[in-house]
């Protein structure tokens, strides 16, 4: 499934959406980690139609982060 979220920001979602895919069970508002670094996702289920033009180039997130 293709996602989309913002990267944090002194602990806040700030800046643009970026595209990921994820093959986790994720909602909108979890908490993940891409790259490295954590981001919130701020949509799921991303039509194909929305993504096809770069969908070669989407990366898939690292993993969920599992609230403590």
């Amino acid at each position: 499934m293709f996602i989309k979220v913002k990267f944090l920001k002194d602990g806040s979602p700030a800046g643009r959406e970026y595209t990921y895919e994820s093959s986790d069970n994720i909602r909108a508002g979890d908490e993940v980690s891409v790259r490295g670094t954590a981001a919130v996702v701020t949509e799921i289920n991303v039509p194909d139609e929305e993504v096809a033009s770069y969908r070669n180039k989407i990366k898939e997130i690292d993993e969920k982060v599992e609230e403590a």
